[in-house]
């Protein structure tokens, strides 16, 4: 592949990855917004009531949330391809952590799923009382936060190999891969406090915060932008 060719592969990956970064948070955003309208907090019965009177929606809410897991797998592949001309081993070892954390949440996913069934079938059926139902979904709540400790962790790990290789590449502003850097060292501490602590605070989760604003930046540059070539650097 010449160095012409090379670089409008990159380029039309950049457009993708930003893409994927964007469609990425939208759909996180309205999958949280949808099924959080159901839970009622420390009520499990007028949770499962809401869910019984809209279940179709929320089933929906969760398969959005499914949906992010296949964006998460074009999002790697797009900035493999952007950054694998810098450190071949490292991109491929980002690609790895990335498709791991899409595999762990489409199995977080599966035993959601597997969670909602069981709760709607012993709450319609009247099978277990309501005591009963509350120490199933505080089961599921703790698999679940578990769970998403891990993938944190996962989704971490690539993340901040690829925003390092953004910075040695030196393609999109180096102050965006700064941001990024900075945010994805933040996610993967913010996964192993949630595993140590035994009630770890909410507050925890503004650590998400700059990575989340880097996304949003690098996503809107990559997007209009594309990436710096080589021959531009000239």
């Amino acid at each position: 592949m010449t160095i012409a060719e090379e670089g409008r592969t990159q380029m039309r990956y950049a457009r993708l990855a930003g893409f994927m970064y964007l469609i990425l948070i939208a759909i996180y955003l309205l999958s949280v917004w949808i099924t959080s309208r159901f839970e009622v907090p420390g009520n499990i019965a007028e949770t499962a009531h809401r869910i019984v009177g809209n279940e179709l929606l929320f089933r929906f809410g969760m398969a959005l949330g499914s949906l992010n897991n296949l964006c998460a797998v074009l999002l790697a592949v797009s900035l493999y391809v952007i950054v694998r001309m810098i450190d071949r081993n490292l991109a491929l070892l980002a690609l790895a952590f990335e498709l791991v954390y899409a595999a762990a949440g489409t199995a977080l996913d599966l035993i959601s799923y597997a969670f909602l069934n069981q709760q709607m079938g012993s709450y319609s059926s009247g099978i277990l009382n309501a005591s009963q139902l509350q120490a199933l979904a505080d089961l599921h709540s703790f698999l679940l936060a578990t769970a998403m400790n891990i993938v944190t962790i996962l989704y971490g790990a690539g993340s901040i190999l690829f925003f390092y290789l953004f910075i040695k590449a030196k393609t999109i502003p180096r102050i965006l891969a700064a941001l990024g850097l900075f945010g994805s060292v933040l996610v993967p501490l913010i996964g192993f406090a949630g595993l140590i602590l035994p009630n770890p605070s909410k507050l925890l989760q503004l650590g998400w915060l700059p990575l989340f604003v880097a996304e949003m930046s690098v996503g809107l540059w990559l997007l209009i932008k594309g990436v710096k070539l080589p021959q531009q650097e000239r």
